[in-house]
């Protein structure tokens, strides 16, 4: 599984814990980052930031919108 891919299910899955799809950065971190490093077969370095590297893809794909500067996201399609 590609980062992008194993971020985008780790991110569905934490938007799916709230009833409007809101998640934050760290609640992403907290909760998936071990799932998400075991589905990319390993981390690298600096795998907070490859996470946030991907987030910052996917609101560009139009998968999550950024709602302000706390890292709070939201799930859009």
């Amino acid at each position: 599984m590609t980062w992008k891919e194993a971020v985008e299910a780790a991110v569905r899955r934490q938007a799916s814990k709230s009833t409007n799809g809101i998640f934050t950065r760290q609640e992403l971190l907290d909760n998936e980052r071990n799932r998400i490093l075991s589905d990319c077969g390993g981390g690298g370095d600096t795998p907070n930031q490859t996470v946030s590297r991907v987030l910052q893809e996917l609101r560009d794909d139009g998968t999550i919108a950024f709602l302000d500067d706390h890292g709070t996201y939201q799930l859009t399609s």
